[in-house]
């Protein structure tokens, strides 16, 4: 995705970004009066995204933070809004997690309208935590396997 490599600057020996897909339909409470999804909703389709992406991924998925007791709020996000969403119309979120060095996720999204015209653009940056909110330096043991199969390519 040219646009978050643009932010996410990659060194050519790291790893690809990791993508999944996902569909999802505009529901009515999320439209205003022309039928037009408003714009604070993309938000969570952004959201939408990353728990497919950890449903494919479960290392970086919800649930298992949680179990981990390791939160990784969101402390950037960006959004380039290109072209309406309308009630019932069925879009496909592209998430990506490009690869960082430093402990965060990098995540950039693609929102695709039922006609493949681009609706969104965005990324976010999500820092590792404790449940107290002290950001954490060292990478748990679970996210460094996640990371070593992510970086020799059993991960696909």
């Amino acid at each position: 995705m040219a646009f978050a490599k643009t932010y996410f600057a990659a060194d050519p020996e790291d790893p690809p970004g990791l993508s999944v897909q996902t569909e999802r339909r505009v529901r009515f409470e999320e439209v205003d009066m022309l039928g037009i999804v408003w714009h604070g909703h993309y938000v969570s389709f952004l959201d939408d995204g990353r728990v497919a992406f950890g449903d494919r991924y479960p290392a970086v998925s919800y649930g298992r933070l949680r179990e981990e007791g390791v939160a990784a709020p969101v402390v950037q996000l960006h959004i380039d809004y290109q072209a309406p969403l309308f009630f019932d119309e069925v879009m496909r979120i592209e998430t990506t997690l490009h690869w960082t060095n430093a402990l965060r996720l990098n995540y950039s999204y693609m929102i695709a309208r039922a006609d493949g015209t681009t609706a969104l653009k965005a990324y976010t940056v999500q820092l590792f935590t404790d449940l107290k909110g002290s950001l954490l330096l060292i990478p748990p043991a679970w996210i460094g396997e996640f990371r070593r199969h992510w970086q020799d390519g059993k991960l696909a």
